[in-house]
């Protein structure tokens, strides 16, 4: 009988950066291999992607990563993961489309990743195994669940998945096909919990125009739509709803053609080729018709939003005015959300008309309560293991299926943390004591785990507390200064408004430099020892604080 043990590399109890690893005798099966963006906390830092120690440790195990859908938080590892753990990847058209592009974004090589481009329904052989998929209903178009057949029954993985039936192109469930894998014994349904905390369906809180109470059809000017990348649902919704009553979708830059692109070549857009238009057009264009989509991630959305409401875009063509509809659709994430605040302020700052929802209705498009009742009344399975969110929502799913009153109990419903390993022998399943190593890495640039918490630490403490540029050139024959001295201090002071603690910084400096030079040998070494000492205590003294001293001392014959 096959031995399984399946191991939480990522997604327990925090938000995003999925990885989970199946194994099956001497096989593993990656399914999903995603990064969190960085809050700021961690400066500099591009993204944070999980430890993958036990994947590299067993790397010729590894057999092939299945991409669910193409969220940042299921995907977006995987370059970075591949290089010392390669295997054949499975994934959809549309998430391959969102990979290639974050690849290209990024300046990563996707070259290197052998895709293998599967349809919702389809079925693999990996190792001698089954593997099937099955369409869900997620705000990813093309989202799928995975089922990997086993002796013991199915391990069937759902993330980012809701009970509705109701929709077109790319966001059907695969219904005959859940059938057909629920017609054998589920071992163990991994279930996503980020929304079990809320009571109901999701539908149809997840669709921006139900949110926001009203629509856009009747207005007569400009309507700027700005939505969060991930969310191809209500962006096709929304732009196809514009479409229908005659304007012209306009990309507001690179990044929303890219997406454009996507979503025009796969078809998802209800669209002639007379309704899109260039950003270059859009003054020559009636008000009425021009709809400007505007998307992004997180913090750079609303950068982006900001800079726009400030005049200060780099796309210099177009401003806000008190004539324009702005509807602000992303959702607010607990890492942004001062972010997203301020970002709103500046949007009421241009007098444009604004619509957003109410953000504690607003739901992103994960299964709230009633749909987790729904998949596990569905499948029936064995064993539950809430997923891919926070200890809350963890606990929360668990609650949903001991309080559903079918057999469930701490025996068969398991919260695990990253680093848990759940094994299952002869169809009983255990957490065992042991681990595996987890954390995050830290991706910097190109490098990727090279950057430590000391670095984090200085990096922190240059943002608090500023750094001072000490410079001066010193001649080594004549014993004295020659040039400068050039006194540099970032985010520490406005040198206009404390010209008197530059003037001090100044003197000390050039005494504790003029001191040593007068001696028949002096120090560089000592002369930036001495100076960093001497000038950090005076700016603690002075303001209170405790910056980054720098001398550079210049040396010529």
């Amino acid at each position: 009988m096959d031995k399984i043990r399946i191991v939480m590399l990522g997604g327990q109890d925090e938000n995003f950066k999925n990885l989970t690893a199946v194994e099956i005798n001497n096989d593993i099966f990656v399914i999903e291999c995603g990064f969190n963006w960085p809050d700021k906390t961690k400066p500099g830092i591009d993204f944070v992607i999980p430890r993958y120690d036990y994947l590299v440790q067993n790397k010729e195990k590894v057999r092939a990563y299945f991409l669910t859908h193409g969220y940042d938080s299921v995907m977006g590892a995987i370059a970075f993961v591949y290089d010392k753990v390669p295997a054949p990847i499975f994934c959809t058209k549309t998430t391959n489309d969102f990979l290639k592009g974050f690849c290209t974004h990024f300046k990563l090589d996707y070259a290197k990743l052998p895709i293998s481009i599967v349809k919702t329904d389809d079925d693999v052989v990996v190792a001698n195994r089954k593997i099937e998929f099955f369409g869900v209903t997620s705000n990813f178009a093309e989202s799928i669940g995975v089922c990997i057949n086993t002796d013991q029954g199915n391990i069937i993985y759902m993330s980012n998945a809701v009970a509705h039936n109701d929709f077109e192109k790319g966001f059907t469930p695969g219904k005959d096909k859940i059938r057909k894998i629920c017609s054998n014994k589920t071992l163990v349904l991994l279930c996503d919990s980020f929304n079990a905390d809320k009571t109901g369906y999701c539908s149809p809180n997840y669709r921006l125009m139900h949110c926001l109470k009203t629509n856009f059809y009747d207005y007569q000017g400009r309507i700027f739509l700005a939505i969060d990348r991930p969310n191809l649902y209500n962006i096709i919704d929304c732009l196809n709803a514009g479409i229908a009553h005659g304007r012209k979708v306009i990309p507001y830059d690179k990044h929303s053609s890219e997406i454009l692109e996507v979503l025009k070549n796969e078809q998802y857009l209800k669209s002639s080729r007379d309704c899109f238009a260039s950003l270059e057009e859009v003054n020559r264009l009636r008000p009425q018709d021009v709809l400007v989509f505007i998307t992004g991630y997180g913090k750079k959305l609303n950068d982006k939003i900001a800079l726009l409401a400030s005049r200060n875009n780099d796309e210099k063509i177009v401003f806000l005015t008190k004539n324009d509809l702005f509807i602000y659709g992303p959702h607010v994430l607990p890492e942004i959300e001062t972010s997203t605040t301020d970002t709103i302020n500046e949007l009421y700052k241009t007098d444009c008309i604004i619509l957003k929802p109410d953000f504690k209705s607003y739901r992103k498009m994960h299964a709230c309560e009633e749909d987790i009742k729904y998949f596990i009344a569905t499948f029936r399975p064995s064993y539950l293991i809430p997923i891919s969110a926070p200890f809350v929502q963890l606990l929360a799913c668990a609650k949903i299926a001991l309080n559903m009153g079918i057999g469930y109990n701490h025996n068969n419903v398991f919260i695990v943390d990253n680093g848990n390993i759940v094994e299952f022998e002869a169809g009983i399943g255990r957490i065992l004591p042991q681990k595996v190593i987890v954390g995050e890495v830290f991706v910097d640039g190109k490098g990727i785990g090279d950057i430590g918490a000391t670095v984090l630490e200085e990096r922190q403490r240059l943002a608090d507390e500023g750094v001072i540029v000490l410079g001066v050139t010193i001649s080594q024959s004549k014993h004295q200064i020659v040039a400068g001295p050039d006194i540099q201090a970032r985010g520490l002071v406005f040198l206009k408004d404390n010209e008197s603690l530059i003037r001090e910084i100044t003197r000390l400096f050039v005494s504790t430099v003029e001191s040593e030079l007068a001696k028949e040998r002096y120090s560089i070494a000592y002369i930036e020892t001495a100076t960093k000492d001497i000038v950090f205590k005076a700016v603690r003294r002075a303001i209170n604080k405790t910056p980054t001293i720098i001398p550079i001392i210049a040396e010529i014959n």
